[in-house]
C-alpha cells in the first residue's frame, strides 16, 4: 500500500464514519472493550517501499552523507526563514521537511526514530523478510495469512 493510499484511506474512513447511519456508530461505540490501561504503546508501520530511511531521519552532521548522495541528499538544516532543510531534532540528526509535524512529538519526548534495525532472521531474501516481519514469525514460512 503506497503512502497516499493509506492517508487517504484512512481519511475516508474517519468521513464516512461521520456518514454513516446512526445505529452503526451507537453499534461500533456500544461495542464491550477491555478496559485501556495506562503504559507503554509501540505503533508500527510497515510500508513496502519508498521510503529512503537516510533522507526520512536524516544525519546532517555526517559529511559521508552529503559526499555519497550529492544528488539526493536532503539539505541541512538552516536558521532563514522558507527553511527547506531537514528538521534538526539533536544537532547531528534531523527529519526530512515533509515530516516536521512530527517534531513536537520528539521535542516531548514521544518518537524515537529506530535505524538499522530487522529480523533476527538470516534470510536473503526480501521477500520472505517481508512475510516474516509482517506476520511476527522469523523463519516460519508455514504461517498462513
Amino acid at each position: 500500500m503506497q503512502r497516499r493510499v493509506f492517508l487517504r484511506n484512512s481519511a475516508l474512513a474517519l468521513v464516512t464514519m461521520g456518514l454513516s447511519p446512526s445505529f452503526l456508530r451507537r453499534t461500533a461505540l456500544g461495542m464491550t472493550l477491555p478496559e485501556a490501561t495506562k503504559g507503554t504503546v509501540l505503533i508500527c508501520l510497515f510500508q513496502r517501499g519508498a521510503a529512503d530511511a537516510l533522507n526520512v531521519v536524516v544525519p546532517f552532521g555526517e559529511a559521508h552523507y552529503y559526499a555519497l548522495r550529492p544528488a539526493i541528499a536532503i539539505a541541512p538544516p538552516s536558521r532563514g526563514a522558507g527553511d527547506a532543510g531537514a528538521v534538526d531534532l539533536d544537532g547531528f540528526f534531523g527529519l526530512h521537511p515533509a515530516l516536521s509535524p512530527l517534531k513536537p512529538l520528539w521535542d516531548r519526548g514521544l518518537l524515537a526514530p529506530i535505524h538499522a534495525v530487522g529480523s533476527p532472521s538470516a534470510t536473503r531474501s526480501h521477500f520472505d523478510a517481508q512475510d516474516y516481519m509482517e506476520s511476527a514469525t522469523p523463519d516460519n514460512k508455514g504461517t498462513s495469512d
